[in-house]
C-alpha cells in the first residue's frame, strides 16, 4: 500500500508564499533603515563634503555597530524568505 498525497497542499502552498513575502518585506525594511541611518548620520555627506570629521573614531565605531546589526537583520530576512520557499516547495505534489 502506497501512502502519500497525489494532489497539492493548498494551505501549505499559500503559507509558503506568505512566509516568503514576509522575508522579502524584512529585507526591504532593512535596506530602507540602513539608507535612512546613513543619510541621517550624515555619513554620506561627510564622505563627499569638505567638512572635517570632529569625532572620526566615534562615528566609525557607531557605523560599524550599525553595519553589523544590519547584516544580522538581512541574514534573518533571507532565512525567513528561504523557509517560505522551502515550505512552498514541500507543499507541491510529488510523484509517489
Amino acid at each position: 500500500m502506497q501512502m502519500g498525497r497525489s494532489d497539492e497542499d493548498g494551505s501549505g502552498k499559500w503559507l509558503g508564499i506568505v512566509v516568503f513575502l514576509l522575508g522579502i518585506v524584512f529585507l526591504v525594511v532593512v535596506f530602507v533603515l540602513a539608507y535612512r541611518d546613513l543619510i541621517g548620520a550624515g555619513v554620506l555627506g561627510q564622505l563627499t563634503g569638505d567638512r572635517r570629521v570632529v569625532e572620526a573614531n566615534a562615528a566609525l565605531i557607531t557605523l560599524g555597530i550599525k553595519f553589523a546589526m544590519f547584516i544580522v537583520m538581512a541574514y534573518v530576512g533571507s532565512a525567513v524568505a528561504g523557509r517560505g520557499i522551502g515550505m512552498y516547495a514541500a507543499s507541491r505534489s510529488h510523484e509517489v
